[in-house]
């Protein structure tokens, strides 16, 4: 069974390009929220990894990470943030509350298949 990956990031065109990335690798579930992914605690605890936009309209990245890292069931997931905003406070409050990388956008697709393969603990 392939393993599953969570991205939350609002852009649709990002959000195509990551599934091109890993279509043949892995299962990629998509949300434009962080209110839409984190509804159901129990859905969530299945995804290997998390990939996560800090700019998020609504609840942002760092408040859904704080949640996903302040909540048993899903501390233990690894979480990549995502970020047009390379600020190093910025990067830096999100490595604090527990994201295991950050990458900055517009993203290189051969970078973020490396750390992404490396986040799982699989080879290439």
């Amino acid at each position: 069974m392939n393993k599953q990956i969570a991205l939350i990031d609002d852009s649709s065109p990002f959000c195509l390009l990551v599934r091109q990335i890993f279509e043949h690798r892995y299962d990629i579930d998509t949300f434009s929220t962080a209110n839409d992914f984190l509804v159901l605690i129990s859905r969530i605890t299945h995804y290997d990894l998390i990939l996560l936009d800090i700019n998020l309209p609504g609840m942002n990245g760092l408040e859904a990470l704080t949640k996903l890292k302040s909540t048993p069931e899903t501390a233990a997931i690894p979480i990549l943030l995502l970020t047009g905003d390379a600020r190093r406070d910025t990067v830096v409050r999100g490595i604090k509350l527990g994201a295991h990388d950050y990458m900055s956008k517009p993203i290189d697709p051969l970078l973020l298949e490396e750390r992404v393969i490396e986040l799982l603990g699989d080879t290439l």
